[in-house]
């Protein structure tokens, strides 16, 4: 009941632009036409419009697991493509998130789930469908069996895309263990206390005293990225200069300041900081060992900063300062603008 089956399954061989598929000829035209069905070969699939609408339908309700993946990696290349939008891959992947056993599967959902919200939704869109993710989220993790590596997604994920004021105070009701059988380990805790404090909900004293309570490494560096990611200009400022200027600092540290400084919620913050971005990357990578520069040129690329003034300031560079630079430095800068060009396509489709 209410499962959708597969009705029919043809195998053949394509030869030439166009192959006629006599077997299914006369056929009443099935709700989803799923091309390499069975992952026999290597093949980008496209959906037609009635496929992509039962996908946003029923997507969670198709029984067989590999053709529910094909589905999921064809719309998310798709999405990647311009060929959907951020809120129609948004409605499948909810619609289908549901029905989801695989825990691989689930995992993967809500990295892109965060990419189509923080990186390829449109401006106007992004807050809308940051609430409309993060609820659905909060309704899976409340229904999610106790214990389990679903809840355990659901948890990590809603926390990171909590928008709402309500939404905010569900995160520190899971820190504060009010979900059954959600354990809240070092690392869950410290990753809830991250995005309390980015969205301004925490202190400097709790996240001082969960440094008491894990006095590790881990903990520590846990710690300064919570610094970083507070909500001012001053913990940005702060934060940029530890990266690119503190030359005692562990690899470790310097990267727990970058990714403190460089939340997508406080991307309206960064935009002070793009210039001297690439005022110092030359710099940096003629001076600072790989790792280090590599660490601040790829992470510190304003890359939530999706407009076109960020696209005319890589180019400047690249037919600046950067016009001889060493290939390895440009192949960086290039990469950066690849995907900040990818997703200035993806956001133009995204009504």
């Amino acid at each position: 009941m209410g499962q959708l089956l597969r009705r029919k399954s043809v195998e053949l061989d394509i030869t030439g632009d166009l192959t006629q598929v006599k077997e299914l000829s006369g056929e009443k035209l099935a709700d989803l036409i799923l091309i390499n069905d069975h992952d026999f070969t290597y093949a980008k699939i496209r959906f037609d419009d009635g496929s992509i609408a039962t996908l946003k339908a029923h997507l969670g309700k198709l029984n067989d697991g590999l053709s529910r993946a094909l589905c999921w990696s064809a719309a998310w290349d798709m999405f990647r493509d311009a060929e959907l939008s951020a809120t129609d891959f948004i409605e499948i992947a909810l619609t289908g998130l549901a029905g989801e056993d695989d825990i691989t599967t689930v995992t993967a959902l809500m990295s892109q789930l965060n990419t189509a919200v923080e990186i390829y939704a449109a401006d106007r869109n992004r807050d809308t469908l940051r609430e409309k993710v993060a609820g659905a989220l909060l309704s899976l993790l409340k229904s999610a069996k106790a214990g389990s590596d679903h809840q355990l997604q659901f948890a990590r994920s809603f926390a990171a895309l909590a928008h709402s004021k309500e939404q905010g105070a569900e995160i520190r009701n899971i820190l504060d263990g009010k979900f059954q059988d959600l354990k809240i380990d070092a690392d869950l805790r410290w990753h809830l206390i991250l995005c309390l404090v980015e969205r301004g909900l925490s202190s400097r004293a709790e996240i001082d005293a969960e440094l008491e309570r894990d006095n590790t490494l881990t903990g520590a560096l846990s710690h300064e990225r919570c610094i970083a990611a507070f909500p001012t200009l001053e913990a940005k400022e702060a934060a940029f200069k530890k990266a690119t200027e503190d030359e005692s600092i562990t690899n470790w540290s310097r990267l727990s300041a970058i990714q403190g400084y460089n939340r997508p919620i406080q991307r309206h913050l960064h935009e002070g900081f793009v210039d001297r971005y690439f005022d110092l990357i030359l710099e940096t990578y003629n001076t600072k060992s790989y790792e280090v520069s590599s660490s601040i040129i790829d992470l510190l690329y304003p890359s939530y900063l999706i407009s076109s003034q960020t696209l005319a300031k890589t180019d400047a560079w690249l037919n600046g300062p950067g016009k001889d630079s060493h290939p390895t430095l440009r192949r960086h800068i290039l990469e950066a603008k690849d995907s900040l060009e990818r997703a200035l396509r993806v956001r133009g489709i995204d009504n």
